[in-house]
């Protein structure tokens, strides 16, 4: 049954008359559907799945991944970050926060968890591991409220009209929207998740959500969650997104229950869930590189287009998830693959190292990181490697014809010294390393003896 807060809304949309006074204060703030005049859609919702939630979770922050919940949790005293078996409600970890905080919006970017605090000041970073260890904090000048990411940045809402885009690594703002419906300020934006190219926000003590273009600030539509829960005991806040099953979810503030629904006529855009190969990559001069991608569109009935550009120029004769990249000189060349299902598209771009003679050595350590490798050295040789400060650390092993052998590390590791095995059974021959810390990169070449 598709449940709505207007008396009719088929499988287009309904238009409401007023818009929110954004200046009521907090605590008394009308949702965006009760009696307004704005001409955005409004779209209802049909709860395909319940599941049990934690009425002691005064939730702050929410996301899926891997099959698994990731919830932060408010209130002073009792604030937490937890993972979570979402079907069943069972906690498997769980870090409490010290009492002087507040926690609010959470989000994970590139394997770490980042977690806000409402009027502190400070937020945290934490990789999963056997616990939620903390491993760095940061700072920022306004409240914390929702988090999430979208590829390049962290993006934050603070209880104003005003989204922030901060940098994943400094934390400096980069850019910053005020969102509007129909040119007029929405305050109150909460919990935020980014859903394939927008920004999902749930609008304190409203029923709704607002779906947000990051382009602008303006609101393209509202989701109407009014009567998902019979007798709420506080605030609808949660959104969660598995972009794989295009699920998504909500809950709130004390909920007893998770649901899972779905919302009609949303589109949504087709995933690059996976791509090879890995970049930056490279190539001798005059070899065949095969590029290739893996591709998911929640909308089975949707035509999907896929373009090919070499530094900006479409080749015309590809239109397919298969590339065959060549060049005849030595260079540098930057390779993008689009798919479109006539309304969105997402994209992925490779750096291709084009070299005179086979694969060599490029790129320095700088100083973030050092590296040690015996050369020559047995197939039982260790790398080792020593960082300045927690990073995302992917090393990699390459054959002398640019083929990969084996992924050796990817993820978070810690400040200090470590170590990895090169390959188990690797034979004899020349190999080369990539070893890449954050935005810092290099690769080593290396001669296996028995």
């Amino acid at each position: 049954m598709i449940h709505a807060a207007v008396a009719v809304i088929q499988t287009t949309f309904v238009l409401i008359s007023q818009v929110m006074d954004p200046l009521v204060p907090p605590g008394s703030l009308p949702g965006p559907l009760q009696g307004s005049s704005d001409n955005l859609p409004v779209y209802g919702y049909e709860v395909i799945n319940t599941y049990p939630h934690d009425t002691a979770a005064f939730t702050q922050g929410l996301i899926f991944m891997d099959g698994y919940m990731y919830e932060g949790t408010g209130l002073y005293g009792a604030s937490t970050l937890r993972k979570v078996v979402f079907e069943s409600g069972t906690i498997l970890k769980i870090h409490s926060l010290d009492s002087g905080y507040f926690g609010e919006g959470v989000t994970i970017y590139h394997d770490t968890i980042r977690q806000l605090t409402w009027r502190n000041d400070i937020g945290f970073v934490y990789i999963e591991g056997d616990t939620f260890e903390c491993i760095d904090t940061f700072s920022y000048t306004t409240e914390g409220w929702g988090l999430t990411h979208n590829d390049t940045c962290l993006i934050m809402s603070d209880g104003t009209p005003v989204i922030h885009f901060l940098d994943p690594v400094t934390y400096q703002e980069i850019g910053q929207i005020t969102v509007t419906a129909e040119g007029v300020e929405v305050r109150q934006l909460n919990e935020l998740e980014y859903i394939q190219g927008m920004i999902y926000a749930n609008v304190w003590y409203s029923d709704s959500i607002a779906v947000i273009d990051p382009a602008d600030g303006h609101i393209v539509c509202w989701i109407d969650c009014t009567d998902i829960i019979s007798n709420p005991p506080n605030v609808l806040n949660g959104i969660a997104f598995d972009p794989l099953a295009t699920r998504l979810f909500v809950t709130g503030k004390r909920w007893p229950a998770l649901f899972e629904i779905k919302v009609e006529p949303i589109n949504y855009p087709p995933i690059i869930h996976e791509y090879f190969p890995p970049s930056p990559c490279s190539i001798a001069v005059d070899s065949n590189l095969l590029m290739g991608l893996g591709v998911w569109d929640p909308d089975p009935e949707d035509t999907l287009t896929f373009v090919w550009k070499v530094n900006g120029v479409i080749d015309t004769t590809v239109h397919d998830t298969m590339f065959w990249f060549s060049s005849s000189i030595p260079t540098v060349d930057t390779v993008v693959a689009v798919v479109c299902d006539g309304m969105h598209s997402d994209s992925v771009v490779w750096i291709v190292h084009v070299l005179p003679v086979g694969i060599e050595e490029y790129g320095s350590t700088g100083p973030s990181f050092e590296i040690t490798i015996p050369d020559p050295c047995t197939p039982d040789a260790r790398i080792i490697y020593s960082l300045a400060m927690p990073d995302r650390v992917r090393i990699t092993l390459y054959d002398v014809a640019g083929r990969e052998v084996a992924t050796l590390v990817n993820g978070m590791r810690g400040r200090g010294v470590h170590s990895v095995h090169p390959s188990p059974g690797l034979s004899p021959g020349i190999y080369f390393i990539h070893f890449n810390v954050g935005t810092a990169s290099a690769v080593y070449k290396r001669v296996v003896i028995h």
